[in-house]
């Protein structure tokens, strides 16, 4: 990991742009995500940069594998919920950017008719 005085330019602070009551209802989550965001961050900042190590390469993969686990989980449980909600198909397929509604159609049903997954239940806080 690199020391800010090994930047010749530094950046300014990411800040994650979180409402209050978000934070308040991820709770220890929110820390979570955010560490897991800066290990895949650095990961790619590593690739730009070209100074990778396997160690370093390693802990970015770790990151961005649990990261993409649990963005995966909420974003299933959120098909989930939008289909609960009766959401349309053709708004279903804008917003996951699919060509068609056929194929959110599609993907929908597959979803619901599997239980939720861990980290679906991890999303919704009822792990």
């Amino acid at each position: 990991m690199t020391t800010e005085s090994e930047h010749t330019n530094p950046a300014p602070d990411l800040t994650v742009p979180l409402a209050a009551a978000d934070a308040q209802a991820l709770g220890d989550d929110a820390q979570l995500l955010a560490a897991l965001l800066g290990r895949a961050l650095h990961g790619v900042a590593m690739l730009r940069t070209g100074r990778t190590s396997l160690d370093d390469l390693t802990d970015a993969i770790e990151g961005t594998t649990e990261l993409l686990e649990r963005l995966e989980g909420a974003r299933r449980a959120e098909v989930r919920e939008f289909a609960a909600q009766k959401g349309t198909h053709g708004t279903l397929a804008k917003a996951m950017r699919l060509t068609n509604r056929a194929t959110a159609q599609s993907r929908r049903r597959t979803l619901l008719r599997e239980e939720p997954s861990a980290m679906e239940r991890w999303a919704t806080g009822s792990s």
